[in-house]
């Protein structure tokens, strides 16, 4: 790919890094290398980088933290964009914007000493401020969707837009951004949020994660969404459990012991035996339950 004069920084970049196997730069630690790898570090350069590609007719991906994906292996073809050097953190008296590369569990942390409502339940959810707005992150004790004023991103065609959240951007596990690359989040503060509740909070959350949940494994988080069921959401991890799938492995991936919701990599798991066990999992209980389990992970 020959690049014009604007991506002068972003592609050196990109020559110097050359372009690692995402196995390096996912959670569950597999997938293949893509053909160009971008790191900007700024909205500018971002929006450089999603034009050109799309003026020169590359397939552009972009990657967070590299939780919540599953990677094929093998070539991937095509460019990445990481978002993981767009940082900067913006503090006023009732808001805070954070940049789509700085750390959600950092972000977390900030909350409780900022009085942002919400996310202080979300300990225990890691990636980027840019993927847990993407994904409308969150859980039983919070969610990004309890505090987020605004996004700035771009749009397919790599212009930047700036977006004032409203009922039905964001929904369960989805936003209104597929297929954009979100740049930046405004969070609004609270105070009447006290620091002794939100760190309250935070401690509950993350005592009923280490609990329940495999968070030192190499996973991607839950793989399934919880599906709908006569009486309300159904959990899929008590599914896989009642369909005898805990602990179930094909090759290197093991459906985790802990929450069966979790495929963890037990030391040398490819792309192909995570997704052999998926279509494992959801063959077994659509067969007990008749319940087609939908994958909130997302694939490439």
């Amino acid at each position: 790919m020959v690049l014009p004069t604007v991506f002068a920084d972003a592609a050196r970049r990109a020559e110097a890094l050359g372009a690692p196997a995402l196995g390096t730069r996912t959670s569950l630690r597999v997938g293949g290398r893509p053909d160009f790898l971008f790191e900007p570090e700024t909205e500018a350069e971002a929006e450089a980088v999603v034009r050109h590609c799309r003026d020169a007719g590359v397939r552009l991906r972009y990657l967070g933290g590299g939780y919540n994906l599953l990677v094929r292996d093998g070539p991937i073809r095509g460019a990445v964009l990481a978002t993981r050097r767009l940082q900067f953190l913006e503090i006023t008296d009732t808001q805070v914007r954070v940049g789509a590369g700085n750390s959600f569990p950092g972000l977390v942390k900030t909350a409780i000493e900022l009085g942002i409502p919400g996310l202080p339940g979300c300990p225990g959810i890691p990636g980027t401020v840019g993927g847990v707005v993407f994904m409308n992150a969150g859980g039983r004790f919070g969610s990004v969707a309890d505090a987020l004023v605004e996004v700035t991103y771009l749009d397919p065609e790599g212009a930047s837009s700036r977006r004032v959240i409203e009922a039905g951007d964001l929904g369960y596990r989805t936003s209104r951004f597929d297929g954009c690359l979100v740049t930046g989040a405004t969070f609004r503060r609270d105070p009447a949020f006290t620091q002794e509740a939100a760190q309250a909070l935070y401690d509950d959350a993350m005592k009923w994660k280490r609990e329940t949940q495999p968070l030192s494994a190499k996973s991607a988080g839950c793989i399934f969404k919880n599906p709908d069921g006569p009486e309300g959401p159904r959990s899929a991890g008590r599914l896989i459990d009642e369909a005898g799938l805990k602990g179930a492995q094909i090759g290197g991936a093991r459906v985790s012991p802990v929450h069966a919701n979790f495929i963890e990599n037990t030391g040398d798991a490819t792309a192909a035996d995570v997704h052999a066990l998926i279509v494992k999992i959801q063959r077994t209980v659509f067969a007990a339950f008749g319940v087609e389990l939908e994958l909130e992970v997302k694939t490439w």
